[in-house]
């Protein structure tokens, strides 16, 4: 198939035609041609787009096998795809936990619609932080880092266990960093709004907390930890501080943190309660600034899709998660207006990959076609006739928004989106 992309911007730091307006020739899964003008037959035109390397996401929860209903590696990659994403990390929170060499091999070979799924392998047994995992098998079989994904690893042994076994191999943790204390019946985040709704809420040291205790541990340890969705300005500053002192040590937010705050849920929309919970503007203003500044390393999906019968109730009794995804690609564009978007690619693209240490994805003439062709003036609306996953539960559902990718392409693979 001939693929021929005109009067189109390439926006990838790692090629030479960054920031340029060209013409892509791509035939058979390759870029055979980039020039100013390319005259040539193509089955498949794009005019007029901008063109990005295929996003990379670190943090993603496709529900399969276990809870089939919310979502599906078919529907989640088609999700993914949706937002032009080629490369998807799966958290090990499914039914069974990702634990074993099977477990692998089954989120591997769940890779469609133009994404490669990569499994994120549990750290403990069924993600309960007692026991570890047979790690080197995990990783013999594909696994791409280590975590208990949604669940925080409170076991300092644990962490101090996994962090010397994986540099056997340079192995990566990843942690999401919350005292399971603190945080146990909060459904928000504590602070004016928590106490004006009269809802529980969580602390900020709640996550410092448990980021300063993680980080001695890796200055004690070694190796490379990561920590997932990390929401306050405090821990912003640690990790900005690690970083300095030379700690192998990576950070990542979701797309919604750098959105939303706690002041979104005066109205008890329980498509806003989400783990780690929105917290003040102060929070969301730091996390913006460490994203500007490279201290966060990577923005997230964080997608976590769930059934009406988990979120149509009250809201200390619904479950936590946005059906993310869907709506990635939009939010990003609108990032733009305070973070460079050439930034913000980087964060969703480079980034992440040289956190897992996977090849780098170049627009360049010789190189496989792995890529996202975007709209960044499409307005659409994201209901039920274009909503790709199984789950509806974010807080843009039904709502107009602008930023569109038409379609991604990963070497022979050309899926649009409707």
């Amino acid at each position: 198939m001939k693929i021929l992309l005109k009067n189109s911007k390439v926006l990838d730091k790692n090629s030479p035609f960054h920031q340029q307006d060209v013409d892509v020739l791509i035939e058979d899964g390759e870029i055979k041609e980039i020039a100013k003008k390319i005259s040539k037959q193509a089955d498949k035109v794009f005019d007029n787009c901008l063109l990005l390397p295929g996003l990379c996401d670190l943090n993603a929860h496709f529900t399969e096998p276990g809870t089939e209903h919310r979502e599906t590696l078919f529907s989640g990659t088609r999700s993914a795809a949706f937002s032009g994403f080629t490369d998807v990390c799966v958290l090990p929170n499914t039914e069974p936990v990702i634990e074993s060499k099977s477990d692998v091999g089954f989120i591997k070979n769940g890779s469609a619609n133009g994404v490669r799924l990569h499994p994120i392998g549990a750290i403990s047994e069924g993600c309960k932080g007692e026991n570890l995992t047979e790690i080197l098998d995990l990783e013999n079989a594909g696994a791409v880092a280590f975590s208990d994904g949604l669940n925080p690893i409170y076991n300092t042994e644990l962490l101090l266990k996994a962090l010397q076994y994986v540099q056997k191999f340079d192995g990566l943790i990843i942690n999401h960093p919350k005292d399971i204390h603190l945080s146990q019946f909060a459904q928000m985040h504590e602070g004016k709004v928590s106490t004006i709704l009269g809802m529980n809420g969580e602390p900020s040291i709640s996550e410092v907390i448990s980021i300063k205790r993680d980080l001695d541990i890796l200055s004690y340890a070694g190796g490379r930890l990561h920590f997932s969705q990390i929401s306050t300005a405090e821990g912003v500053e640690l990790i900005r501080k690690a970083k300095k002192d030379g700690l192998e040590v990576t950070c990542d937010v979701a797309i919604h943190q750098l959105l939303f705050t706690d002041a979104n849920l005066t109205d008890y929309d329980t498509n806003y309660k989400v783990d780690p919970p929105f917290r003040s503007e102060k929070d969301r203003k730091a996390l913006i600034k460490g994203v500007q500044t490279g201290v966060v390393d990577a923005i997230v999906s964080a997608h976590n899709p769930q059934d009406p019968e988990s979120k149509d109730l009250e809201f200390d009794l619904s479950s936590a998660g946005i059906c993310s995804l869907p709506t990635f690609i939009s939010n990003l564009l609108q990032l733009s207006s305070s973070i460079d978007l050439e930034i913000l690619i980087d964060k969703v693209s480079n980034s992440p990959r040289n956190i897992l240490k996977l090849d780098t994805v170049v627009i360049d003439q010789g190189n496989k076609a792995q890529m996202a062709i975007v709209s960044t003036d499409t307005e659409w609306v994201f209901n039920s006739s274009v909503n790709p996953s199984r789950s509806i539960n974010s807080p843009q559902y039904n709502q107009s928004l602008k930023g569109k990718c038409l379609a991604v392409i990963n070497g022979e693979e050309l899926i649009i989106n409707p």
